[in-house]
């Protein structure tokens, strides 16, 4: 019968040390919890100081770098896939009889088809995106801060 209190000890010690774990993990998740918030506030605080040539920066780059790895997978959405031009899709309807080689439907087409887009392409389609991401990013600020031409350029 000794064994028996040896066990009735053994569980309390295994329940009291699972207590003592969540406490401590509850603990570190509040921690983790206040860091997040106490990063996401600086952030919001450091976006708001910026000027508009920074956040146009900011947000152009981000889609310069975002979008290229986004063309396969909307080739693919608009009709372009590898068995071909899908029936019916918005590429369906853009294909006409004579499609010339080099122009924009036969390279999507390749695209969609590979899977693969040129460097060429990608980067221009990154530059692209970069440059009307930014240009919007500056219109909306500008027009929102009310700030000239002259205050921009500082």
């Amino acid at each position: 019968m000794a064994s028996d209190s040896t066990d009735g000890s053994n569980t309390k010690s295994f329940f009291e040390r699972a207590c003592d774990v969540n406490s401590l993990f509850m603990n570190y998740a509040t921690q983790a919890g206040s860091a997040m918030k106490s990063t996401g506030n600086a952030a919001k605080d450091a976006w708001q100081e910026s000027s508009t040539i920074t956040k146009t920066a900011i947000a152009g780059t981000g889609a310069a770098l975002a979008v290229p790895f986004t063309v396969i997978p909307a080739l693919g959405a608009i009709g372009f896939t590898s068995a071909g031009v899908a029936a019916g899709s918005i590429a369906a309807s853009m294909q006409t009889a004579s499609t010339t080689a080099g122009s924009l439907f036969a390279l999507a087409q390749s695209a969609g088809a590979t899977g693969a887009v040129a460097a060429s392409t990608s980067a221009a389609v990154g530059v692209g995106s970069g440059l009307t991401v930014g240009g919007i990013t500056a219109a909306m600020y500008r027009t929102k801060s009310g700030e000239s031409n002259e205050t921009m350029n500082k």
